[in-house]
């Protein structure tokens, strides 16, 4: 089957108002006729920044049924076998890299970081860092702050009857 594409944007609101909005959507996806080529896969389109694209890719290799992969299209993580998404190392050292380059400026990430985690439309245009990939390119740190944001949705849907994020 062909991959399906979607534009969506979360809605306003709190963490349970996302996270139902987002798993309607998933909900709406159409059935699968077996595995491999028969399954039904997704790519959800969420977010873009400057010339990147943050995506949702469905099914995950876990198959974990609400689960999904955050991915940025513009970007490759690693040197050696080349992702587009990003692992927690992976944002740890952008974060760890813009905190060493741009001292100035990270207390701005830092508090994007806890707008996002509370659900708070961040003001990113604000935050002027960047951080470098595995090649040495220098990346505006919107786009992990997008990324970030996709990974605290993943674990409110995977993980809801905990804490979540």
């Amino acid at each position: 089957m062909p991959e399906n594409v979607v534009d969506f944007r979360l809605p306003a609101g709190d963490r349970a108002q996302k996270r139902e909005a987002l798993i309607c959507c998933f909900m709406s996806e159409a059935a699968g006729t077996g595995k491999d080529d028969c399954a039904s896969r997704y790519r959800y389109n969420v977010e873009s920044y400057c010339g990147y694209t943050v995506f949702l890719k469905r099914p995950t290799q876990l198959n974990k049924g609400f689960d999904f992969t955050v991915n940025i299209h513009g970007m490759h993580f690693k040197k050696v076998r080349r992702y587009s998404n990003p692992s927690h190392q992976d944002i740890f050292d952008a974060l760890a890299c813009c905190k060493y380059e741009y001292p100035h400026e990270y207390e701005d990430v830092r508090t994007a970081i806890f707008d996002i985690f509370d659900c708070r439309d961040s003001a990113l245009p604000r935050v002027n860092a960047y951080f470098r990939d595995s090649d040495g390119s220098e990346h505006p740190i919107q786009i992990i702050l997008l990324a970030i944001k996709w990974l605290f949705m993943e674990q409110d849907c995977a993980y809801w009857n905990y804490s979540g994020r």
